[in-house]
Order: structure tokens, then sequence, then C-alpha cells
């Protein structure tokens, strides 16, 4: 049997039309667009539902809305907000007063407005210029003050640790004008802290066993020029007797007066030595203070004159 090229033509679109109603089922025109549902909202979409909205019922209570809330306490704001409660109570300084009077705003941050910054109190908003002495060279308050919750508490920061000589120009002068070990050394080295006065003991060995390390500074060594010893009259002799063993060792076996006399009350400052006459005046005869002007050639040691033996 013989085709022409047109008959396999028609031979191939009879085909396609078969299979395309085998695919998807005969559909008269005029029913495709009723069949589809296209051109139709889905039941009930843009009409008033006529059944309950909730699934179940619950009486309305107005009465729970009649009032406004009182603000919150500083011990609820603290059940959520533990650590915050905490490092003001501890270091709050002058801060140690009521949420609100900082947070304007409660529970307001949305990350896709993106709004802390608007939100968060400034430091301005109760620290004007002339109230904050340094404010000049700290235009940055969180550059120091790193937790407005503990603001009294600063952590050396290099910020801080750069700027000492700002707010205390005195230490860093003496330790320049009396050099010593502790000229070459940091600040943050001793002040591990702001505000923190440390104990000598940090790097200091006691001169005598049970000396209490509190004394070092005030008795004897400015921490900023520790060679300038300087003491008050009332310093104890403990304290003259650690560098000064052999006197102290006299001094405190003598039977003379001397002996109730404080090392401070004769040596009134480091190093200087006394005139016999400052406190004895000329207790002998003009013709012996003539002849010996020289108290120690009679009375050989000062911290443990003879006396007259009864």
């Amino acid at each position: 049997m013989r085709c022409d090229r047109g008959g396999l033509s028609g031979v191939a679109a009879v085909a396609v039309l078969v299979g395309m109603v085998a695919l998807f089922g005969w559909m008269p025109a005029g029913d495709a667009s009723e069949k589809s549902g296209a051109g139709k909202l889905p039941a009930g979409m843009g009409t008033h539902a006529s059944g309950p909205v909730a699934t179940v019922t619950i009486e309305k209570q107005p009465e729970l809305f009649a009032a406004a809330p009182p603000p919150l306490t500083v011990t609820q704001c603290g059940q959520c907000h533990p650590s915050a409660f905490q490092d003001i109570k501890k270091d709050g300084g002058r801060h140690t007063f009521t949420c609100q009077g900082c947070h304007k705003s409660f529970h307001s941050f949305n990350p896709r407005k993106n709004n802390w910054d608007e939100i968060m109190p400034k430091c301005a908003d109760c620290h004007s210029t002339p109230s904050v002495p340094h404010v000049q060279v700290f235009t940055q308050c969180s550059e120091c003050h790193t937790n407005p919750h503990s603001i009294a508490r600063l952590p050396m920061t290099k910020k801080l640790t750069d700027s000492c000589a700002v707010c205390h120009a005195g230490p860093p002068a003496e330790l320049k004008q009396y050099p010593s070990k502790h000229t070459s050394l940091a600040c943050a080295a001793c002040h591990t802290g702001h505000g923190v006065i440390p104990s000598c003991n940090m790097c200091h060995k006691p001169h005598y066993e049970g000396q209490e390390f509190k004394t070092c500074a005030s008795e004897c060594h400015p921490v900023h020029k520790p060679k300038q010893v300087t003491y008050a009259k009332d310093v104890g002799a403990r304290t003259c007797g650690a560098c000064h063993g052999k006197v102290y060792a006299a001094w405190t076996g003598t039977p003379s007066r001397h002996g109730t006399v404080n090392c401070a009350v004769c040596h009134s400052r480091h190093g200087y030595i006394p005139q016999c006459g400052e406190c004895h005046g000329l207790p002998h005869s003009k013709q012996l203070h003539d002849r010996f002007p020289k108290c120690l050639t009679c009375h050989q040691d000062a911290h443990n004159p003879p006396v007259r033996q009864r």
C-alpha cells in the first residue's frame, strides 16, 4: 500500500488528537472554564462567616482592662533582667534608681526596624556638658563606662589606660619627678580596675612578720614616690626597726627614758639626726657644757644612754 506525504501528515494529526483526548478527557466547548473553576472564589471568601469565628467560646471580661496597669517595679524588671538588676545593686553608683528613670520605652525593639539606638536612653539625657569635667576629652561615654548598669565599675580599657593623666595629673608627675621602679610601670599594672587601690603585697614582701600592708603607704612609702619616705609622729617603731635593726634592738633594751619615746618624736623626718638640746636644752652647768660641747662624748649612744644606777 502506498501513501503520499500528505496522507502521513493526516494520520499523524489524528493520532495526536486521540492521545490528547485519552490524556485529558473529552471536554465540550464552553464547559472548560466551568469545569476548571477558573474565575471563581473559594467558598466563603469575601463573605461574612455564618458560624462562630473561634472554635472555643470565651466570655468577655472588659473589667480586666478598665484601669491602666501600674508601672513595673524594679524587682519585677529584675525578674526578667537579673544581670542588670545585680549590676546596679553592686556597682550602680548614682544610677541606683527606678528603671523608668532612664528607660522610657519597654519591649519595643523591632529587628526589622533596627530601632535599638532609638529606644535606648542617651547619656546626654541626664549628663549635660558642664556637669561632666572630662567630657571635652572623652566624648564617647561608653568607651570607659562600658556597662551603664555597673557605672561605678570601669574596666581598664586601652582608652582609659592611655588617658589616666587627664583626670589624675598628680601621680604621673610624681613618678616622673621622683624616679623609682614604680616609674617604669603602667598604671594598670597596679590599678587593675578604675578606682582600685592595690595592696603593696601584690609585689612586695613584708618588712617583718605580721606587718599589715595597708601601713606601707600611710607610714613610710608614698606609692608614686616610694623613695621619699614620710611618716607621722605615731608611726610604729617596729616599722622603723625593719630597716634599722641594730638601733631598734638597742632602743628596745635601754632602761633609760628614751625607751619610752617613739622614734618619730625625735626623728621628725626620715634621715634627720636631731640635736640633744632640742629636747633637753642645757641640763648641766655652763662650765660642763663648755668643756664637753658634744653630749655623746659622755652619753655615747642616744638610743641607749647611760643612766644613774641606784
